[in-house]
């Protein structure tokens, strides 16, 4: 009787296993860019971009499908939060936890060696819990014509994700608890070394992250002429890369890195797709980015966004009271339940900061061009192809929006009405 919540664990873990490899089957062909929706695009007038709301811009049926996404997604992002912080929850109550740190010191490994495969064990759970509302999230996503991927290449990134993870948790596991051995001012160095990872990680990320995950290759030479322009015209000179894409044929731009390593990187759709006036606001608005010094603002929010959340977990987990074979391993599977369940009091501040910033972008993009008309269309299409919903509700403006919906930022550039109810 004593070993049954870890029979019932064991089998939900196998139930979600089987269902997930169970799915693997053949993937359809990638839609090819330019389409339908493109052409269609292509085919607004300047004049009906800079005097009509964007719910008159937009496909008819197209946001008819992003509204029967949205309500098709946001379940299931909540869920790929709430189950991991409620399983771990339950992994700690129910005194599992406990019996697995006994478990791990009875293998005569050292402490140090214990802390990290516990960590990593959080981990791993938190990722099986989270696995059928991700799966469910890829389906959709399939379904809905948003992702090429195969089911087959997105198990293969579910199990790196939670290798990685699990190797990094570990980590942190015996960092934080060593400090915490060693000082009582413990929390003042995991700020620090918190910190110094988020602006490290963005530093890197060009050098041993990226090149792992997608292939770059040069600009074509008719889009570098363009780049080359604005760089003159901006006196910015930034390296910029376009990314092939093997996972979905949407748009994409960005930029990664900062100081030495920063770069913007353009998807191969955008270069296929776009026309003159549309890259030139796409590319100025990049270059907004790096100019405002976004990339390091960026990593201090992201840094105070995890001090914050774990401040608050662990300040909530300390008025929680002890169980009676609790010890400071076993209580990090409260924590880890608390951190996820704060994340959804912090991700909305975050992405209410990414909106304020991409909109001081495009100000700067429009200022630098000129390209209004460019910059409704280049709007329109990629609301369009992404089936995001131009007038979205209030969960998915707080929770999913990281820019301003395309209602907001469409009456910004062209001075009319959003149309929005």
């Amino acid at each position: 009787m004593g070993h049954r919540p870890v029979r019932n664990l064991a089998l939900v873990v196998a139930l979600a296993l089987a269902f997930v490899l169970g799915a693997f089957g053949a993937a359809h062909a990638a839609a090819s860019r330019p389409n339908t929706i493109d052409f269609r695009i292509d085919h607004l007038s300047n004049a009906t971009l800079l005097s009509s709301p964007a719910t008159a811009l937009v496909d008819g049926e197209r946001q008819a499908a992003a509204r029967r996404l949205e309500r098709l997604m946001l379940p299931g992002w909540f869920a790929s939060i709430v189950l991991p912080a409620v399983v771990l929850a339950y992994f700690w109550q129910s005194g599992l936890a406990a019996r697995l740190r006994d478990w791990l010191r009875r293998g005569r490994g050292s402490e140090v060696a214990v802390r990290f495969q516990f960590g990593a064990a959080l981990a791993l759970i938190a990722s099986i819990a989270g696995l059928i509302p991700e799966f469910y999230i890829y389906r959709i996503e399939r379904i809905m014509g948003l992702s090429d991927q195969l089911l087959r290449a997105w198990g293969t990134d579910w199990l790196i994700n939670t290798l990685v993870s699990m190797v990094v948790t570990g980590v942190v596991v015996v960092m934080v608890l060593w400090l915490v051995d060693r000082t009582h001012q413990w929390y003042l160095y995991a700020i620090a070394i918190i910190f110094a990872l988020s602006y490290v990680l963005v530093f890197a990320k060009p050098y041993i992250i990226s090149p792992f995950l997608d292939r770059f290759v040069p600009l074509p030479a008719a889009a570098s002429a363009v780049a080359r322009t604005l760089e003159t015209q901006t006196k910015l000179d930034v390296p910029i890369a376009m990314e092939i894409r093997s996972r979905t044929h949407l748009g994409i731009a960005y930029v990664e890195g900062m100081a030495a390593s920063k770069r913007i990187v353009l998807g191969d759709a955008v270069i296929a797709v776009t026309s003159v006036p549309e890259l030139r606001y796409i590319i100025a608005d990049e270059l907004g980015y790096v100019a405002s010094g976004a990339p390091f603002r960026l990593a201090l929010l992201n840094a105070l966004c995890v001090v914050f959340g774990a401040a608050v977990a662990v300040a909530i987990a300390d008025r929680i009271g002890f169980r009676r074979d609790d010890d400071a391993v076993s209580r990090l599977a409260l924590v880890a339940a608390l951190l996820g369940l704060v994340y959804l009091v912090v991700l909305p501040i975050n992405n209410a900061s990414l909106r304020r910033i991409e909109r001081l972008d495009a100000q700067y993009a429009i200022s630098v061009t000129g390209e209004r008309a460019g910059a409704v269309r280049a709007i329109v299409r990629g609301t369009d192809q992404s089936l995001h919903d131009v007038c979205p509700n209030i969960l998915q403006k707080l929770f999913m929006e990281r820019v301003d919906d395309a209602s907001t930022r469409i009456a910004a550039i062209n001075g009319v009405r959003s149309g929005c109810p």
